[in-house]
């Protein structure tokens, strides 16, 4: 089974080729370029520097937020065109189960990842459970949130645990997979 692995959440990019429960490579960008501009050549420099094609890929990972609310689209946008034209599966991760996927809870706790203003957090159980929905705090809203609850900061992840989590989801309609958005963009506020 070859996995795509697609992350486009956040300030850089990250791709990467799961087969078989081994990682064969993984392309992560910090460029603070447009990942509309590198997101379809990284996938093709990935492809290339494994002697893959599209066509060999037998499903696709995508994580789908919270994060940046144009990044979420284009990640999405691309897994959901390679899956209904390929006809593979697709599966969708957060941004904060790639974390979770790497890490062992002793109890509930919230996991939060930053962001530029402020925190997306979740509530999960020691079984990876989630109890909540997700939601968004300001960094000052964090700051008295964090005085009363246990809160976990999470950022970086593994690929390969991260396609494993996703794996024991089940394969979705890529028309029914979409962007989480959990924080109102600015201009709506």
């Amino acid at each position: 089974m070859l996995t795509l692995f697609i992350d486009t959440h956040t300030t850089y990019l990250r791709l990467g080729l799961v087969l078989d429960n081994q990682l064969l490579k993984e392309e992560k960008t910090t460029e603070k370029l447009d990942h509309s501009t590198i997101c379809l050549p990284t996938l093709i420099k990935l492809m290339n520097e494994t002697n893959k094609t599209v066509q060999d890929l037998t499903d696709i990972v995508v994580v789908n937020g919270p994060g940046s609310f144009t990044g979420e689209r284009l990640g999405v946008t691309i897994a959901k065109t390679l899956a209904y034209t390929l006809q593979i599966p697709i599966r969708t991760i957060t941004s904060i189960e790639t974390c979770l996927s790497s890490i062992n809870l002793k109890e509930e706790t919230y996991l939060s990842l930053s962001e530029k203003n402020g925190y997306f957090l979740a509530l999960y159980n020691p079984q990876k459970e989630l109890f909540n929905d997700y939601f968004y705090l300001t960094k000052s809203e964090y700051s008295d949130f964090i005085k009363n609850n246990p809160v976990l900061e999470v950022e970086e992840y593994d690929i390969l645990e991260s396609v494993k989590f996703a794996h024991q989801k089940s394969s979705l309609n890529p028309h029914t997979v979409n962007p989480l958005y959990v924080k109102k963009i600015e201009v709506l506020k």
